[in-house]
């Protein structure tokens, strides 16, 4: 099986992120939430805009992890105001990849840009009846 590899994202991830969130999002939450929220969130929290500004915003990191040149998963962290910490906002491995090690490599890239930013604490939420991101 080939390498993964995780860098920092840049404008051109845009449409390979949406390809792994709509994967993601529809096989872990179409039985909790219903298949027509999954499409009206993918639809507001992941148009062009939104993840091209996540992806280009100074305070905050986007990494995607690769395999093949092929984006399969991704990772977004950043500032949680009014509170002094940072959220992991997103962190979503394509269903085809998924137990293969990736998120936790995401992961450490996460820590990693936090490290350097001087940030000691940051939280992550997931729905409790993710149990794929538990």
């Amino acid at each position: 099986m080939t390498k993964v590899t995780a860098r920092v994202a840049h404008p051109g991830d845009v449409e390979s992120v949406q390809r792994v969130a709509k994967a993601a999002w529809h096989a872990v939450y179409d039985e909790i939430l219903g298949e027509d929220v999954v499409d009206q969130v993918l639809g507001e929290w992941y148009d062009d805009d939104a993840i091209a500004a996540g992806i280009t915003h100074d305070a905050q990191d986007f990494f995607v992890a690769e395999r093949a040149e092929e984006v399969v998963g991704y990772a977004h962290v950043g500032p949680h105001p009014p509170r002094r910490i940072h959220q992991l906002y997103r962190l979503y491995v394509h269903p085809d990849e998924w137990r293969d090690g990736i998120g936790r490599q995401l992961l450490a890239e996460v820590e990693q840009a936090l490290y350097d930013r001087d940030v000691t604490l940051y939280e992550v939420e997931v729905v409790t009846d993710n149990t794929i991101g538990v």
